[in-house]
């Protein structure tokens, strides 16, 4: 049994007769003949009686018509969603924390001025919730800084680097190896970010580790913090650059520590990707930030 089994038999309900609803379906009238015959047939229940020359519903004809309308109703829901969704397309993108400030909100407004009527949506979060999202199919793709994992497409998009930044009148040296760095009065960014786990694994290579005096999960609190002078925050130097051009920030330069990494646009491998979805991505390839 179809969906055209139960339009035909609400059809002939609706109209009263065969001959009206083939008018109405555009169909010949044996064709709803035959259809009502395989309902009947197939679940074993006698739909219609003839009386006289008038098609008239059975008891069980009549709680079906209403089982029937129901199903129609329903299907012409679907159809008015299918179609606003043809007419106004979604594309979800999401992006870890830093991209989030420096990309995003570039990437939106070239898809939502390129694509007509697309409805775009964004999430940021860490790495690890973004890939997350990804994998899971609640993001159509995204930008994030780290290590990749799971079942996920990554493509190499931009590089970055992370720097040690102060105030400019704070007691700390120009420069510092890892060990030297550790002693500082450290302001970092959580366990389980990107930013954080890069500089973990680097200064476990000589095997030290960070005792920040600071944590947090905002970017924009560890700045002003460095600013404020309680500290020296470990940060992307893209978040940095404004900061150390205008004279609030310095630099610490830290030669012995590669604190390089990348940016991948990621999204589900074999995912099926609309019109639209295909559309952003191409412009999200090509707005690779010179960082």
């Amino acid at each position: 049994m179809t969906l055209r089994h139960i339009k035909t038999f609400y059809e002939v309900c609706m109209r009263g007769g065969v001959t009206s609803a083939a008018k109405s379906l555009c169909v010949a009238q044996p064709s709803v003949s035959q259809t009502i015959a395989e309902l009947e047939s197939y679940y074993g229940v006698q739909l219609f009686e003839r009386v006289g020359r008038k098609l008239v519903l059975t008891p069980e004809g009549e709680k079906l018509k209403i089982k029937a309308a129901e199903v129609v109703a329903q299907f012409e829901d679907f159809e008015a969603a299918a179609t606003s969704a043809k007419n106004s397309p979604s594309v979800r993108m999401g992006a870890s924390m830093t991209a989030g400030k420096i990309v995003l909100p570039r990437l939106i407004c070239a898809v939502q001025s390129h694509i007509s009527g697309v409805e775009c949506t964004a999430l940021i979060d860490s790495t690890a919730a973004i890939e997350g999202m990804v994998g899971e199919g609640a993001l159509d793709f995204a930008i994030v800084e780290g290590r990749i994992s799971g079942d996920i497409a990554a493509e190499e998009w931009a590089k970055d680097r992370l720097v040690a930044v102060c105030a400019p009148s704070a007691p700390f040296p120009k420069a510092a190896d890892g060990a030297g760095l550790v002693k500082l009065p450290l302001l970092l960014r959580l366990k389980g970010s990107a930013s954080r786990d890069l500089l973990d694994s680097r200064l476990s290579e000589g095997g030290i580790a960070a005792k920040p005096v600071v944590e947090s999960s905002s970017n924009s609190a560890l700045i002003a913090a460095a600013e404020s002078g309680l500290g020296v925050a470990v940060l992307p130097y893209a978040l940095v650059e404004g900061h150390i051009c205008g004279g609030e920030l310095r630099e610490i330069a830290l030669p012995s520590l590669n604190l390089e990494r990348t940016w991948f646009l990621i999204y589900r491998k074999n995912k099926k990707f609309t019109a639209a979805q295909s559309e952003a991505l191409n412009i999200c390839r090509g707005l690779r930030p010179q960082l």
